[in-house]
């Protein structure tokens, strides 16, 4: 754990920072095209063969029963059970307000709009391993189905072959019928190019382990993505009022995720930042995860002293952070200001984890500073925009003159002359 100066920091110290430590993909990029090649040729028995082998899959069938994904209602407790529908109704409340419209106008060269169409098929993927992520279920599902997905297969690798009933139970909660429990490089592959039993879909989205995003990485020129997703983060920008116990609670809760998580503050005030080091490094022997947390924490938390919360704004906008959350005085005078940010946490009651799973907000955001550029994860990723047009005789007439001149000076005399034809049909 570092603590630094805003002010005092060198370019190059600045810059490291804001690069971010990384998993080297290396050589899992090297094993992913290895898989998805075996998986593009050889269909239902390579994906079953790598489903055996890496995830521990002992059935028959690529794809549950879907009396198997209703029954998990059954299996899990009813605490649970209402937590995810809680969850889900607020995520959808939250997300059947992103809507993006048609429209049509006329003026005197034609008809124009667009129209706003949903993807038919898409496929979600839920990460495995040492958690059950059914909250990520539910964030990629919901939004899926706002925008009026038809078709949704959700694929995931479970846990020695067997999906956990919490997962299925939220795949039955977002009305998914098509559960494959299949994971890793092979079911990118499977989603991308299909196989005998399976459809290739028309996008990816869900997050996933390094070999997850190897494959996202080669299959995004066959297969539209969502994103490349990196190690997660949160920045949280804090002055004197802020408590430390509650941002060292929350820095761990990111912390815990994996050895590469990252976790920033920033403050006006040196004793917040003291007392928020000394908070965290009371809490990590205790929590149930730590080991993991000392890996993570050792790397990458970082307490960093702002002269002024302008200062600490702007760097939060260069770090761009997935998650930042501002524990100030007034936050919402200061949200105007941010331009950078997954998603944005007010005051020091919103922490990061009502966000990770039933505030309504996603939680599949961008990270290693792709906020910058990108947002995160919400209805229109599965829309497309289809513009169309009707040009009036007017309009050729009066268009193609400009066609004429551009396309001539851009070398495209072919484009001119398409033009021109109208023009002299409508003349002629």
């Amino acid at each position: 754990m570092r603590t630094v100066r805003l002010s005092e920091m060198s370019e190059r110290e600045r810059q490291a920072i804001l690069s971010r430590a990384d998993a080297d993909l290396t050589s899992a990029v090297r094993a992913a095209k290895r898989i998805i090649e075996d998986v593009r040729v050889g269909g239902d028995d390579a994906l079953a063969r790598y489903a055996r082998e890496l995830d521990g899959w002992t059935g028959d069938q690529l794809t549950l029963d879907r009396a198997e994904i209703r029954k998990a209602l059954d299996a899990v407790p009813s605490e649970l059970l209402r937590a995810l529908r809680l969850s889900a109704r607020r995520i959808r409340a939250f997300h059947s307000r992103q809507v993006l419209k048609g429209f049509e106008f006329r003026d005197e060269f034609g008809l124009y709009g667009q129209r706003v169409v949903p993807l038919d098929r898409v496929g979600v993927y839920v990460p495995g391993g040492t958690a059950a992520y059914m909250s990520t279920v539910l964030m990629a599902c919901i939004p899926a189905s706002i925008a009026g997905v038809r078709e949704i297969a959700m694929f995931t690798p479970g846990r020695a072959g067997q999906v956990p009933p919490g997962v299925l139970a939220a795949a039955e909660i977002c009305g998914v019928e098509e559960v494959h429990p299949v994971g890793g490089a092979h079911a990118i592959a499977a989603m991308t190019y299909g196989t005998e039993s399976l459809r290739r879909v028309q996008k990816i989205v869900g997050p996933g382990g390094a070999f997850v995003a190897a494959a996202k990485m080669l299959v995004r020129n066959d297969c539209e993505i969502d994103s490349v997703a990196g190690p997660s983060e949160v920045l949280i920008l804090a002055d004197s009022s802020a408590s430390a116990e509650l941002i060292a609670a929350d820095m761990l809760a990111q912390l815990e995720h994996d050895p590469l998580a990252t976790a920033v503050l920033v403050s006006t005030s040196d004793r917040v930042l003291e007392s928020a080091r000394r908070a965290l490094q009371r809490k990590i022997p205790q929590a149930p995860r730590s080991r993991i947390i000392r890996s993570s924490a050792s790397r990458n938390a970082l307490f960093i002293s702002a002269d002024t919360l302008r200062e600490a704004v702007d760097f939060a906008n260069e770090y761009a952070p997935e998650h930042l959350l501002i524990d100030v005085k007034d936050p919402r005078k200061l949200l105007p200001s941010v331009r950078s940010a997954g998603s944005v946490f007010l005051g020091p009651l919103s922490s990061v984890a009502f966000g990770d799973y039933c505030s309504g907000t996603n939680h599949i955001l961008p990270t290693k500073g792709t906020a910058r550029m990108r947002s995160g994860l919400s209805v229109y990723d599965f829309l497309k925009v289809i513009p169309y047009q009707q040009i009036s005789p007017r309009g050729a007439a009066e268009l193609s003159k400009a066609v004429e001149v551009m396309a001539r000076a851009e070398g495209l005399p072919g484009h001119a002359e398409a033009a021109v034809m109208r023009s002299r049909r409508i003349s002629g």
